[in-house]
């Protein structure tokens, strides 16, 4: 199922990050700056000389031209642009629920989504797999533990709570990552074991469409 379409992106080569927002690619016969719009590591697609797709954008306020869009790995480009999460999010979601909040804040945090006024979602965007094995986070998160924390405080007062991990990297299974994170992957295990769901969302960049794949299977394998 087709999602989001991105136009008008261009291809160019990886040089280097220059910190978590941007990096530098050789676009054009030229060396541009771009905007990094997802702060993970994103060391297994962000390297010297790998493919990457970028687009303009079109503002006095920013000091870069072009944003990051997707990198290649083997023979897909996976998305790294985490601004489109809540987009690809939404447009799967208002095929289930009707009436649907954004950014809804719960004491100090802010739940990605309420639906009906009873479904508290959460959404992360994951881009990190190895052979057949999605896993997040790709660097250690707080700000995951925390959600997990709230989701889990909600769930005990009655609502039925979510976190959706929309999974750009092509995989069959789902795992918590132990090695990077191992306090948000045992919080992971202690939300599922509480009841709040856990929903690994598979999604591939195909012909500048997001497209929607299927649900694959959740493993703790830690």
């Amino acid at each position: 199922m087709n999602i989001i379409k991105i136009d008008n992106t261009q291809s160019g080569i990886f040089l280097e990050r220059i910190n978590k927002y941007l990096a530098k690619i050789y676009l054009n016969e030229n060396v541009v700056d771009v905007h990094v719009h997802d702060p993970g590591r994103l060391k297994e697609l962000l390297f010297k000389n790998n493919k990457v797709l970028v687009k303009k954008v079109n503002s006095t306020n920013r000091k870069t031209k072009y944003d990051l869009i997707a990198a290649k790995k083997e023979k897909e480009y996976v998305l790294v642009h985490s601004m489109y999460h809540r987009y690809i999010a939404e447009k799967i979601l208002r095929k289930k629920y009707t009436h649907l909040k954004a950014e809804v804040k719960y004491k100090n945090s802010r739940i990605d989504f309420l639906a009906e006024d009873k479904f508290w979602i959460e959404i992360k965007g994951c881009t990190l797999s190895d052979g057949n094995m999605a896993r997040f986070p790709d660097a250690p998160t707080k700000r995951g533990t925390k959600h997990l924390e709230d989701l889990m405080e909600l769930k005990k007062q009655g609502f039925d709570t979510f976190i959706y991990f929309l999974i750009f990297a092509n995989a069959n299974y789902f795992s918590p990552n132990y090695e990077t994170d191992l306090s948000f992957s045992k919080k992971l295990e202690e939300a599922y074991s509480l009841g709040v769901k856990i929903v690994p969302l598979l999604f591939s960049l195909e012909n500048n469409w997001i497209v929607f794949k299927r649900e694959i299977q959740l493993i703790f394998d830690g």
